[in-house]
């Protein structure tokens, strides 16, 4: 069973959003027992899933593989 990510449009708090965006991650993948490298990878892309409107336009301008991991995009979000 896959959970549905929770949508971000910059009305919630941008913390709150990324631990629920983890959360669910998890969710999605435990059973899997993806390698580090492909963890962050697939966070990273599912993020994208997870934005709506002006959000998502952010997420759109960089280009994949810009984000070397998934604390980086995390950074970058909340600030």
């Amino acid at each position: 069973m896959s959970y549905p990510y929770p949508k971000y449009n910059d009305e919630a708090n941008a913390k709150a959003h990324m631990c629920a965006v983890l959360t669910t991650w998890q969710a999605n993948h435990v059973s899997q027992r993806l390698s580090k490298a492909d963890a962050n990878k697939s966070k990273i892309t599912e993020f994208g899933l997870s934005l709506d409107r002006q959000p998502a336009n952010w997420y759109s301008q960089y280009e994949e593989g810009e984000f070397e991991s998934f604390k980086q995009l995390t950074n970058k979000f909340i600030r």
